[in-house]
């Protein structure tokens, strides 16, 4: 099976969302000297690092990015960290236009259809000390905005709410969403994602237990963005995994799955950590994928909206280092490919159109679909922290496999095991 798209990369359609493989991009890795700092007498790492090791610092990823293919001018030196031999090793930053250019390019020629880019509404909350990182995710979307069109990619903003108290989350998006809309005419661009004519937001993080989110909420942020918007949107809500019964990771108030499907255009539930082996992404794509699909088609079967199902996928997960330990390593096997073929076949059994793939560069939790090197004798060596490469489970892997693997998604029919790894 070739696992890489051939020729000249086909453009993707920014006018619908419909039979997509579309990505998550965080866009925060930075790098000291790769910009002015967020603030005064910051040491500028961002996300590689919570601060640099030689200062006590630690590493908050687990897989090490393959930077082979990216040029001298693109990289800078890890503190702290070398190879076996003694060599320095290097580490991108998310602010280097030819770097978002190359993120978005490897979209291209695996045939990923574009990103949904991340929007932490607690970054853009306009309050004394937020000011440079709100403005590091305006330049981020600058760069996402200018790779997406030159790659002939499309992009999406999806707001994500975790972390921000209830009572600020509608003044900051309200706030925020017309920022972008007038100060960064974003909807200007040719490759923004469209349905149906109306542009796609995402809003993802409301309704997980324990959050204390309220339906009345939900309804008026949604309620906002329809209205605020000329035209209105096509509103994507990344919500619980368990939304439909009301259970685990969702709220318990059974009011929320009215909202859900009364108030946006389309649901993505967040399957991250809800199962770790194909064995339980079986089970899963049975017991939940299938059957969220199938009370989607009943309801608008009986006269119902009609809510677009956009089921997430992951190649696997680690988080130890974020974690200080509290995750295993390696927690999520990726089995060479066979956890996430599964996710993606079982996607495709439920007659799914779109696919959402969580997190093209989600080095910090281990769900990264970029490079990330193919032995364990290209590993930083520290005496106080691990790292992984895609040997770790025994399989010999180029370090772009998993780009190729979900690339295919679309083409994905009647195969149920991952064949032809070269």
């Amino acid at each position: 099976m070739a696992l890489r798209q051939a020729g000249t990369p086909k453009r993707a359609d920014p006018n619908t969302i419909q039979d997509k493989v579309l990505v998550g991009y965080q866009g925060w890795f930075t790098c000291a000297g790769d910009g002015e700092p967020i603030g005064p007498g910051h040491h500028g790492w961002l996300h590689w690092f919570n601060s640099p090791i030689p200062s006590g610092g630690r590493p908050n990823v687990d897989l090490w990015p393959d930077t082979s293919d990216y040029d001298p001018s693109e990289l800078h030196v890890a503190p702290g960290l070398t190879t076996s031999t003694g060599d320095p090793v290097h580490l991108f930053s998310s602010r280097n236009p030819k770097t978002v250019q190359r993120h978005f390019h490897w979209m291209a020629i695996h045939g990923v259809d574009g990103a949904f880019l991340q929007r932490f509404a607690g970054q853009c909350e306009i309050k004394p000390g937020n000011l440079g990182v709100r403005n590091l995710r305006d330049e981020i979307g600058d760069r996402v905005r200018e790779a997406a069109e030159a790659q002939g990619r499309v992009f999406a903003i999806m707001y994500d709410v975790s972390g921000v108290a209830p009572d600020k989350i509608q003044n900051i998006l309200e706030q925020d969403w017309a920022h972008l809309l007038r100060e960064k005419r974003i909807l200007d661009s040719p490759n923004y994602l469209h349905e149906k004519n109306r542009p796609v937001v995402a809003l993802w993080g409301f309704g997980l237990n324990g959050r204390n989110h309220t339906p009345e909420l939900v309804r008026a942020v949604a309620g906002f963005f329809r209205s605020f918007t000329p035209g209105g949107v096509y509103l994507v809500a990344g919500i619980p995994g368990h939304w439909r019964t009301s259970t685990s990771d969702a709220d318990r108030n059974p009011e929320f799955v009215q909202v859900w499907t009364e108030c946006f255009d389309a649901i993505s539930p967040w399957t991250v950590g809800r199962y770790n082996n194909e064995e339980e992404a079986d089970q899963w794509g049975q017991g939940r994928l299938k059957a969220d699909a199938d009370y989607l088609n009943r309801l608008a079967a009986d006269g119902g909206p009609k809510v677009d199902y956009i089921p997430v996928v992951l190649p696997g997960g680690s988080g130890f280092n974020l974690s200080e330990g509290k995750w295993r390593m390696n927690d999520m096997r990726r089995n060479g490919g066979q956890f996430l073929w599964r996710q993606l076949y079982n996607a495709r059994r439920a007659g799914v159109r779109t696919i959402y793939g969580a997190m093209w560069d989600e080095y910090d939790e281990g769900t990264v679909y970029m490079p990330v090197v193919s032995h364990a004798s290209q590993l930083p060596v520290h005496s106080s922290f691990r790292f992984l490469a895609l040997d770790v489970d025994g399989h010999e892997l180029p370090s772009d496999w998993y780009m190729r693997i979900l690339g295919v998604a679309r083409l994905l029919d009647h195969a149920t095991t991952l064949r032809g790894q070269g």
